[in-house]
């Protein structure tokens, strides 16, 4: 009687087969990553525009309640003579970005410093008391890679990733030395607020390339070009004071210059408000339009 064997196919995978398998998951892997990472990068640089416009709304609403632009510094002796107390203009915005508290910190009586109150340099950096030595989340872009960690030392000068237009909130006429000067929406722009940057990018930290110092402090006073949060000064201004396209770190890093991180270009801030990607295409001629308030420019196609 004959007897019939039944043999089932074993179904595992062959090493081939599973070799094939790896090289596909490595292809979607390779095809995906890119694709991730630009979504990442399209995120930061967008939340880096909101944040320009956050503090370019924030400008307009101090010159509401004022009827003037917040110095680009002031303090209580050649800048101001204390009008609106010590500090940068980011550090006279506080209140209108929900940093009332940090603001406050400069009001207290007693100030070692001495300085005009409210003071962003109040305590001397001695502690967290100093407005300045706090670290402000709106003024650090998230796709700037030297901005962390914020704080230069324990409790020491916080580093900020946007700089202010010398001739947008300083002295125009001084060809860009420190000079304390009050500008008002209505007359100080005749070239128009639209066609006036206001403010831009800027490496936080590592850079070296002009000596003296290596970065942007949002609180830092006009005392030291190198660490001041100011572009467009005497330091370096015209048309071959154009930003920076991705400078590698170091000595290639200009700290008196901005830089622009965000692939080819970097978010400016206007003076009305808006925010304005600009390319790393735009001629120095037109980049320098831009940033004279007025000086009868005619900015160009490459706007």
């Amino acid at each position: 009687m004959f007897s019939f064997i039944t043999r089932r196919r074993s179904w595992a995978f062959t090493l081939i087969e599973l070799l094939v398998v790896i090289a596909i998951i490595a292809i979607l892997i390779a095809l995906l990553v890119p694709a991730v990472q630009k979504v990442r990068e399209a995120a930061a640089r967008a939340q880096c525009q909101n944040q320009v416009k956050q503090i370019m709304l924030a400008v307009h609403n101090f010159h509401d309640v004022r009827k003037v632009i917040p110095p680009g510094y002031g303090d209580g002796g050649g800048f101001g003579a204390g009008k609106f107390g010590t500090g940068t203009m980011f550090y006279h915005i506080l209140p209108f970005i929900e940093q009332t508290a940090v603001y406050n910190l400069g009001n207290v009586t007693g100030n070692p410093s001495g300085n005009a109150r409210p003071d962003a340099y109040w305590d001397n950096f001695a502690s967290l008391k100093s407005p300045g030595a706090n670290t402000i989340n709106l003024y650090l872009c998230p796709a700037e890679m030297n901005n962390n960690p914020a704080p230069t030392w324990t409790n020491g000068w916080v580093v900020g990733n946007y700089a202010y237009n010398h001739d947008a909130f300083l002295n125009p006429n001084t060809n860009g030395a420190a000079s304390y000067y009050e500008h008002r929406l209505a007359s100080s722009y005749k070239d128009g607020t639209s066609n006036t940057i206001g403010i831009g990018e800027k490496y936080a930290n590592n850079c070296t390339g002009t000596g003296g110092g290596n970065g942007s402090l949002w609180a830092h006073g006009v005392w030291n070009p190198s660490w001041e949060p100011r572009f467009n000064s005497d330091q370096w201004r015209g048309p071959t004071a154009i930003f920076q396209v991705s400078p590698t770190t170091g000595s290639q890093c200009m700290s008196n210059r901005l830089q622009a991180y965000h692939g080819n270009g970097m978010n400016v801030g206007l003076m009305d408000g808006s925010v304005r990607f600009v390319t790393g295409s735009i001629s120095p001629a037109t980049w320098w339009a831009a940033c004279t308030p007025s000086g009868s420019d005619t900015l160009g196609a490459d706007w």
